[in-house]
């Protein structure tokens, strides 16, 4: 059943963010041609400053959606009630507070842009995100309700429908007027259909949790949850201090058009991480229930399988992206729009160590492994702050990312790894750092013969280029992979689940047929 559910997640999420990947492509090239770099660097500033509102919410969802997996599980309906009562209480509280802070900080803005003279409406702009950033806190205890029951892609017709028919209006919005604040409003009021429409969808599917008598919480998983979001709200302000910065930096000492700029390539490394994700977290949404059900054993043995695939995927995006996305911007955007090759370098570096521990972090989060290691996001936020600030004077740009490098490899890079061996599996962690630089030494090494292969072969960045490119870098690795790895134990495993799929539909097909005659 989890592995139905897994590839049901899976092939869903895919689908759904190719046709929003397309789409997203052609509203870039018309915001920058309609409203122009600038525009685009206030976009994903004022999207930095309010991620500091995750502070806030301190680990509560995490925390409860961790605890909602084992009543899920044995369909204890006073527990999943009692919780989701609560996380809708707390996130009520939480909009507020959240509106208060927003208030605050807006004086702070103008501050944080070296340039920001052009940027005209700052005001509407500004309270326009944060009523965006509010509504995300409407639903919310009922999304983790469904994504801890693992029926994430009951709600991906909808996601997609309203994501599609968003990019299509804020395309005409910007054909027709040019006028950032109109894309905003139309952005805002699809944000909101998209949540009443999905949480009626849960309402329906979960009846029982619109009941107006109160569940009291155990006094266990109360003591458990607020320990789990104090250690949740160290890992919040690290994971703002590495990832919700990079942003404001560019923006006070560089400037708010090169964090335009810079969005180009988060866009498209984004966009990637959003296809590959669904594939890691379609085996995530299962981790949760595995954990509560299962041995240590076999805990880590779908951990193996976990971490060949991590590596697989991300080691893949790495090479193709190495090889693809700077021509692609060229080609899509214009040369005006790169970066130089050393800042490239380290962007990529970010995003494989970034997208390399995702089946470490799953585990460790499925397993609500929050407090052993709760200091360590904070360190790592603080080393990447520093160093940023000191390496950007020297470095510019480039410093700003090689911060980050360094804080990843000195903090969570083997810390968490740490964790996850010691509490879950029970076993040395020596195995996971052998693989690790095994893995690292492949990338590299595919890295190079892909490489090498794409520049004898293509030339220039036409678009004919750009298609040579793409098929060398989606055959050589792949190829390479699949001979070093199709004789291994967690091989078998992925091709024998895929292969239990496959005959599963086939069946169903097949009795479909049978009653239709």
């Amino acid at each position: 059943m989890r592995t139905n559910h897994s590839i049901k997640n899976i092939s869903i999420s895919i689908l759904s963010q190719v046709v929003i990947i397309l789409l997203g492509f052609l509203s870039r090239k018309i915001f920058l041609d309609s409203l122009g770099a600038d525009y685009l660097g206030i976009n994903g500033l004022l999207t930095n400053v309010l991620s500091i509102m995750a502070l806030v919410e301190g680990g509560i969802g995490i925390s409860i959606v961790y605890n909602l997996y084992k009543p899920l599980a044995e369909d204890d309906r006073n527990k999943i009630i009692a919780l989701v009562q609560l996380y809708k209480k707390a996130y009520g509280i939480l909009a507020i507070i959240i509106l208060v802070i927003s208030i605050i900080l807006y004086p702070l803005l103008g501050h944080l842009m070296k340039d920001g003279s052009s940027i005209s409406q700052l005001s509407i702009i500004y309270f326009l995100f944060v009523a965006k950033n509010m509504i995300s806190y409407l639903n919310a205890h009922k999304w983790s309700l469904i994504n801890a029951d693992q029926r994430g892609y009951v709600l991906a017709r909808t996601n997609l429908i309203i994501q599609v028919a968003t990019t299509i209006a804020r395309i005409i919005i910007l054909l027709v007027t040019k006028n950032y604040i109109f894309y905003l409003v139309i952005e805002l009021f699809f944000y909101l259909l998209q949540n009443i429409i999905n949480g009626r969808i849960v309402n329906n599917r979960y009846p029982y949790i619109k009941t107006k008598i109160k569940h009291k919480i155990d006094n266990n998983i109360k003591e458990n949850l607020v320990k789990n979001v104090k250690a949740m709200f160290l890992h919040n302000i690290g994971g703002y201090l590495v990832f919700g910065t990079d942003n404001i930096l560019i923006s006070a000492f560089i400037s708010i058009a090169t964090v335009g700029i810079y969005s180009n390539y988060t866009m498209i490394t984004q966009q990637l991480s959003a296809l590959v994700s669904p594939i890691l977290g379609g085996i995530g949404a299962s981790v949760g229930n595995l954990i509560a059900t299962e041995s240590k054993e076999k805990n880590y043995s779908i951990f193996k399988v976990s971490y060949l695939v991590n590596f697989w995927i991300y080691s893949f995006c790495v090479i193709f992206l190495f090889n693809l996305l700077e021509p692609f911007i060229s080609w899509w955007l214009g040369k005006q729009y790169l970066l130089d090759n050393l800042t490239f370098t380290f962007i990529l570096v970010n995003f494989y160590l970034d997208g390399m521990r995702s089946a470490i972090s799953t585990f460790k989060n499925k397993a609500g492994l929050f407090v052993q290691d709760k200091y360590a996001p904070l360190i790592e936020g603080g080393i990447n702050l520093i160093a940023s600030l000191i390496l950007v004077k020297v470095y510019g740009l480039t410093g700003i990312f090689i911060g980050t490098t360094i804080s990843t490899i000195a903090t969570v890079l083997w810390t968490q790894p740490c964790i996850v061996y010691k509490h879950v599996f029970k076993k040395s962690v020596s195995t996971y750092f052998i693989k690790y630089g095994y893995y690292f030494g492949l990338t590299i090494l595919a890295c190079f013969v892909t490489t090498s292969i794409c520049n004898a072969l293509s030339i220039g960045d036409t678009f004919i280029s750009l298609v040579i490119r793409g098929i060398i870098c989606l055959i050589v690795p792949n190829l390479l992979y699949f001979v070093l790895f199709n004789k291994t134990e967690e091989f078998k495993y992925i091709k024998n689940t895929l292969n239990n799929v496959i005959y599963g539909i086939k069946q169903k097909k097949l009795t479909r047929n049978q009653v239709g005659v």
